[in-house]
């Protein structure tokens, strides 16, 4: 389960209209917070949604080998030709050998089919409602985030109970392993890639700049220059093995990097400016930006290689 949106501070003395339903006694540790956000609107008048990302566990029984839908995970955000999608389902009670999970970059547009999805499933009906239970284990419960064009939104949490219904749930699952079987839009192969790039500017003037050159025998050199507080600069030169080279090839192609570039840019504000810049063997260079807007289950495909190119080495 992840949030998408920052809660923006207010000036002193605005109402933001947030209540709270629910809130745990002063001076003790734990309990639940419970809050609705009283100005979040419970019908959204456009038709234009341009991010959609629902999690969910659903319920289903503890026992048996029930085969119904028991977790849901499905994110669209539009990304440059097409639609990036990514789906992850379970089947039954918390069975992981059911987990499914996957990724496409699509042609078709599927938010007119979300709006009506949410507006027929009355989505908006638990707008601005978030709960929130200190110690319960993650994907436990669930969380809602739509966006829309017109700036209106729809957002709704809960760690300690399901947020959509079975329902609900099949439906989104079909509408999206659906669009996953359309035209999709083409990315490179990781194995045409020569080099890889990795640059961080910090607020302090400290930078790292990382290259690593991949060799045909499949292994590869990693160069490096650092600077920190001072005047100083950091330079080192190691080869890199070919299981290494293998495994970064491998979370460029599962965590679907190339097509970063194409989609939103987060509400977050990174700490530093980083990217990576990935040059083909045509020459061809993908320039990833670190402030995606992405799904926790490929969210970490940066740092994976971040890792490698600038602290491994």
């Amino acid at each position: 389960m992840f949030h998408l949106f920052d809660k923006k501070e207010k000036p002193e003395g605005e109402d933001d209209g947030v209540i709270f339903i629910r809130k745990p006694k002063p001076n003790v540790c734990g309990g639940t917070t419970e809050t609705l956000d009283t100005r979040a609107p419970k019908e959204i008048s456009s038709e234009e949604m341009i991010l959609f990302d629902a999690t969910s566990a659903l319920n289903v029984p503890s026992l048996g080998e029930d085969e119904r839908l028991g977790y849901l995970s499905a994110f669209a955000a539009p990304c440059g030709e097409g639609t990036f999608l990514l789906l992850e389902t379970e089947i039954g009670f918390r069975r992981r050998e059911g987990k499914d999970l996957r990724w496409a970059l699509v042609r078709e547009s599927v938010f007119p089919a979300l709006v009506r999805l949410v507006n027929e499933c009355g989505l908006a009906a638990e707008n601005g409602h978030h709960s929130s239970t200190a110690g319960l284990p993650e994907n436990f419960g669930g969380s809602v985030h739509i966006r829309y064009a017109s700036g209106e939104t729809v957002s709704f949490s809960d760690n300690q109970a399901p947020v959509l219904s079975a329902d609900t749930a099949a439906r989104i699952a079909d509408l999206f392993a659906g669009a996953m079987k359309g035209e999709t839009v083409p990315l490179p192969d990781p194995a045409d890639l020569r080099e890889i790039r990795f640059s961080e500017n910090r607020e302090d003037g400290g930078y790292t700049r990382a290259a690593l050159t991949l060799n045909a025998d499949g292994t590869g050199t990693n160069k490096k220059a650092s600077r920190y507080d001072g005047p100083k600069v950091y330079e080192s030169e190691k080869p890199v093995d070919a299981e290494t080279v293998a495994a970064i090839r491998q979370t460029v192609g599962e965590t679907a990097l190339l097509a970063w570039p194409g989609l939103p840019v987060s509400d977050y504000r990174p700490l530093s400016e980083k990217a990576l810049t990935f040059t083909l063997k045509n020459g061809e260079e993908i320039t990833v930006p670190g402030d995606r807007l992405l799904p926790d289950q490929i969210r970490d495909g940066f740092f994976r290689i971040e890792l490698e190119l600038a602290t491994k080495h």
